[in-house]
């Protein structure tokens, strides 16, 4: 399993945090993330400029 907040493998017996999220599609979705505090992935928000 991935951690949803850092995108990193979740160990067997590692403690874990859930966190329901009753707006998602159909019946809903569960996530799970580190119970200890991981550092956010990074995302791209815009172009980095090498398109052209």
């Amino acid at each position: 399993m991935m951690c949803a907040r850092c995108n990193k493998p979740i160990e067997p017996g590692e403690a874990t945090e859930v966190i329901v999220n009753p707006g998602a599609t159909a019946v809903g979705a569960d996530i799970e993330i580190h119970a200890e505090p991981c550092a956010p992935a990074r995302q791209q928000t815009a172009p980095d400029g090498r398109w052209r």
